[in-house]
C-alpha cells in the first residue's frame, strides 16, 4: 500500500507526464507505475468520440429508411399468409417460409439500425458535455471505458442490423423474381439462379462476419459480444432498476417468445 502511494506520488509529480487524470494514473500504476507511464502516451480522444458516434450515424440512417420501406413491400402476400389463405398468394411451403423471413429480418434490420442512430445521437450529445476524462491509450480505449453502454449498443445494433439487411435483400430477390417456383420447363434454370443468389449474399455475409469476429478486440466473437451486451442490459434493468429498462427486456423477451412460436407453427407437419 505504502509503495502504491509512493508510485502516485512519483507519477503525479512527474513533468513528463503531466495532465494524466486520476481515473488514467490509477490504471498505468495498476501496470507497473511510474515505469509503465513513461511507456505509454496518453491522448486526448476527444474528438475521435465524437467522430465515432457522428459517423455510425450516416449508414444507419440508411439501413433504417431502406428497411422501412422494405416493410410493406410484399403486404398481400404477408396478408394472405397470416389469414392462412394459400391459395390466394400462390406459394409453395418454401416461398412462405421466405416470405415470413423477409418480413422478419426488415423489422429487424429497422429497429436496431433506428436503435444506432437514436443512441449515437444522445451519446454524442453527451460527449459534447465533456464531463469526462478525455485521455486514454486509444480512442477505442476511451469508448469503452467512458460510454461503454453507448458504445456496446451502437456497434452491436449496426452489425446486426446490417446482417438483417442482407438476409432481407437476399429473401426478396428469391421471391421477386420468381427463383423458388416449382415449374418443369425452367425448374433447373431457377434453381441455379437461386443458388447464385444464396451463396452471393452468403459469401457476403461470412466474409463481414469474420472480419468483424477478427477485430473485436474485447471479445472473441460477435456471440460474446452480444452475451455482454445481455449482462449490461439485465444489469441496468434488475440491478439498477431502472423501470422502462425492466419494459424493454420484458418486450425484448416476448417478441423471441413469439417469433420462436412463429417459427414452430411454419414447420410441416406429418
Amino acid at each position: 500500500m505504502i509503495i502504491g502511494i509512493q508510485n502516485l506520488a512519483k507519477l503525479t509529480s512527474n513533468p513528463s507526464i503531466k495532465g494524466i487524470s486520476p481515473s488514467s494514473t490509477l490504471v498505468l500504476l495498476s501496470r507497473g507505475g511510474a515505469a509503465a507511464a513513461q511507456d505509454v502516451v496518453l491522448k486526448n480522444y476527444y474528438n475521435d468520440a465524437l467522430g465515432f458516434f457522428g459517423g455510425i450515424r450516416i449508414p444507419a440512417s440508411f439501413l433504417a429508411g431502406s428497411s422501412l420501406a422494405a416493410i410493406f413491400l410484399l403486404k398481400n402476400a404477408g396478408t394472405a399468409l397470416a389469414s392462412g389463405n394459400d391459395a390466394s398468394c400462390n406459394f409453395s411451403s418454401l416461398e412462405r417460409r421466405v416470405v415470413k423471413f423477409y418480413h422478419l429480418t426488415s423489422l429487424l434490420a429497422f429497429v436496431l439500425s433506428l436503435q444506432t442512430t437514436a443512441i449515437a445521437t444522445m451519446a454524442h450529445t453527451s460527449v459534447l458535455h465533456g464531463k469526462f476524462d478525455q485521455l486514454a491509450e486509444s480512442a477505442y480505449l476511451l469508448l469503452k471505458r467512458e460510454f461503454e453502454m453507448e458504445f456496446v449498443v451502437c456497434r452491436w445494433s449496426f452489425i446486426t442490423s446490417l446482417l438483417c439487411f442482407l438476409g432481407m435483400v437476399t429473401s426478396r430477390l428469391l421471391i421477386e423474381f420468381e427463383l423458388l417456383k416449382v415449374d418443369s420447363n425452367s425448374q433447373s434454370g431457377r434453381r441455379d439462379a437461386a443458388m447464385l443468389v444464396v451463396c452471393s449474399m452468403g459469401s457476403l455475409s461470412a466474409s463481414l462476419l469474420s472480419y468483424v469476429n477478427q477485430h473485436l478486440w474485447c471479445w472473441q466473437s460477435m456471440i460474446g459480444m452480444t452475451v455482454h451486451l445481455a449482462k449490461m442490459c439485465w444489469k441496468k434493468a434488475f440491478v439498477d432498476i431502472q423501470p422502462l429498462q425492466i419494459v424493454s427486456m420484458l418486450c425484448t423477451l416476448a417478441s423471441v417468445f413469439y417469433v420462436g412460436k412463429l417459427a414452430i407453427e411454419d414447420l410441416p407437419r406429418d
